[in-house]
């Protein structure tokens, strides 16, 4: 009874983890031109996200939060991309900021709602629906992995500390809660996980490493941090099985711990060149 007694409170713990509060909106960066675009998430929920605009016509590009995280956590990064010309939607993903689920599934319905949100933004005349990027840390990195696995005219990809499944995920995050990693433990913890998300079933790392063939030739840019090293094996397998092009950076500090000042903005900047490099804002296109 213990060890279902702990493994069940890790699971409610993870599935429905505290929400950080939304203090802030795209205004308070001066962006007061962003508009609340709602569009329809899995299972017909009624989502909610910021478009950000900047060039008509050019290409837009997502950001993805972390896990314990939300949208207006991103807005330094998105105040960087729009004054580089991007497009931009964010949104929370679900038990995350302001979203209406209560239960998040680590990426399997997540990855859904993203499809979801990038069919209803490219659909809008001011944006080249051909031309899209994704920027993700952790969870929101798992997702945009998987999104653009399923979506072509994702063109290019930053994926900073993916995991490799949710299932993974769910481990590490109940060895941080419990205090201990425990193989009893991780596994009821998973079958909790499972049985939480029926009918639907979280893919395997097996399954997303399968896919991943579905990017050759999509610029891909991985990004780890020494302070993540169980995190870090995963998204360095990824990163191998991935075909070409692609490109590595190890950071001290990534965007799954907070950033200060220079080392935000030197991040943000490394963020926003890659994208100015492969999928390039053109005036007047």
């Amino acid at each position: 009874l213990v060890l279902f007694g702990l493994s069940g409170f890790a699971t409610y713990r993870i599935v429905a983890p505290t929400r950080l509060a939304e203090t802030i909106d795209p205004s308070s960066f001066l962006l007061k031109n962003f508009q609340s675009l709602p569009f329809k998430g899995s299972g017909g929920i009624e989502l909610e996200g910021w478009f950000i605009p900047s060039v008509r016509g050019g290409p837009v590009v997502f950001l993805c939060h972390g896990y314990k995280s939300n949208r207006s956590e991103l807005l330094t990064l998105a105040s960087t991309f729009q004054e580089n010309g991007y497009n931009l939607f964010l949104f929370d993903f679900r038990a995350h900021g302001t979203s209406p689920a209560s239960v998040c599934s680590l990426g399997t319905r997540e990855t859904e709602d993203l499809l979801s949100a990038i069919q209803t933004v490219t659909a809008r005349p001011d944006v080249d629906p051909n031309r899209t990027g994704i920027w993700g840390v952790s969870l929101g990195a798992y997702v945009a992995l998987s999104a653009a696995i399923a979506n072509p005219t994702v063109k290019t990809l930053v994926l900073d500390t993916p995991f490799d499944s949710p299932a993974r995920f769910i481990e590490l995050q109940t060895s941080e809660i419990l205090g201990i990693d425990n193989f009893v433990f991780n596994k009821l913890a998973r079958f909790g996980f499972f049985l939480v998300n029926l009918p639907k079933t979280a893919p395997g790392p097996e399954t997303l490493i399968q896919g991943l063939s579905a990017l050759k030739g999509r610029d891909k840019f991985f990004i780890t941090s020494e302070e993540t090293l169980r995190l870090e094996t995963q998204t360095l397998n990824l990163f191998n099985h991935t075909p070409e092009p692609k490109e590595l950076l190890r950071l001290k500090h990534s965007r799954t711990s907070i950033l200060y000042d220079v080392d935000r903005k030197n991040y943000e900047n490394t963020v926003v060149e890659f994208f100015r490099k492969h999928l390039p804002v053109r005036i007047g296109s």
